[in-house]
């Protein structure tokens, strides 16, 4: 079985044929062994002699030059470096992918690969970035791959999350009864909203996806015990009722007395009588020590049965019910 070692790519890295090497370094591994710590060489031509079969046959892929099967300038139809080489590997079906592939295509197919004309999003875009880069490193082509490619590699780690973890996770939580679902009415609209036991940071973005269920407020329950309440933006239910309602079932459990007035009770911020918890205006969300809990912030002491009931009584406005 051959060893790889070498990728040969052409002069000047575009989007397109930097996700095509993300894809082959990550998923091209059982295919072509050592692929992974392959070196770059940049060159607008092949070796004399050399063809893209005869150079794989010694341990170099070339990508996106010299007319072989990964080359989309040599292609039948339209289509993309990045797609070859998906389809080449039979990944091209990647959930993870999908975004990747749609964006190398709308870039080197339309020069839109940031749709916005916002001068900066223009400028803080991912083919902007490139750009800039090619620019300043004109002498060192290579140094923009390696630029680029942890950034393509965070951004499919998270599809990877969202469109296959979290699922299979959510699925698990359901079977084994650690989720709930309710809906509650707030001013004439409907909230959609979802309890589930889950360390899992990116649990909460899935949820409010509309992937994961498009719920409006997701409450994340901890096996430490902390509990954190985010919302939709979109959505942006009203929930500094609830936040006053948690706060007074908070120290009604730790037998504290809560003397303050509904307005201090709904504001923004921490209240010293229950600091382990604090209700961010800016997120829409309240939080019990947040995404990873500091060791000064205590979990709640509000019972996991407990919180179906204060949920619908705190978004619906009837926090003073008995």
């Amino acid at each position: 079985m051959n060893e790889y070692r070498k990728i040969i790519l052409p002069t000047r890295p575009q989007p397109d044929t930097i996700i095509a090497v993300f894809i082959l370094q990550l998923l091209g591994r059982e295919k072509f062994p050592g692929i992974q710590d392959a070196e770059f060489e940049v060159s607008p031509v092949l070796p004399a002699g050399e063809t893209p079969e005869s150079l794989e046959a010694k341990g170099t892929v070339v990508v996106d030059v010299g007319g072989g099967s990964l080359d989309h300038h040599a292609a039948k139809t339209k289509t993309t470096a990045s797609k070859l080489v998906a389809e080449h590997l039979g990944v091209a079906s990647d959930p993870a992918l999908t975004k990747l592939l749609a964006f190398a295509e709308r870039d080197d197919f339309y020069g839109k690969g940031t749709v916005s004309n916002d001068p900066l999003d223009r400028a803080f875009g991912l083919s902007g970035l490139v750009v800039n880069l090619n620019r300043s490193n004109d002498k060192d082509p290579v140094k923009v791959f390696k630029l680029i490619i942890p950034i393509i590699a965070a951004h499919y780690e998270e599809e990877s999350r969202r469109t296959k973890e979290m699922p299979q996770e959510f699925e698990e939580r359901r079977k084994a009864g650690e989720v709930e679902t309710f809906s509650v009415k707030q001013r004439g609209n409907t909230l959609k909203g979802v309890i589930i036991r889950s360390d899992n940071v990116s649990m909460p973005g899935y949820l409010r996806s509309q992937m994961g269920g498009r719920f409006d407020v997701v409450v994340q329950r901890k096996t430490s015990g902390h509990v954190n309440i985010l919302t939709r933006q979109t959505k942006q239910p009203e929930i500094d009722g609830l936040a006053a309602l948690i706060r007074m079932e908070e120290a009604m459990r730790a037998g504290k007395e809560l003397e303050r007035s509904e307005k201090e009770l709904r504001a923004p911020g921490r209240l010293t009588e229950v600091p382990n918890w604090y209700y961010d205006p800016a997120t829409n969300s309240i939080q019990n020590g947040g995404a990873n809990p500091p060791a000064d912030i205590a979990p709640t002491k509000i019972a996991c049965e407990d919180w179906q009931s204060i949920l619908v009584r705190g978004l619906s406005g009837n926090i003073w019910e008995e």
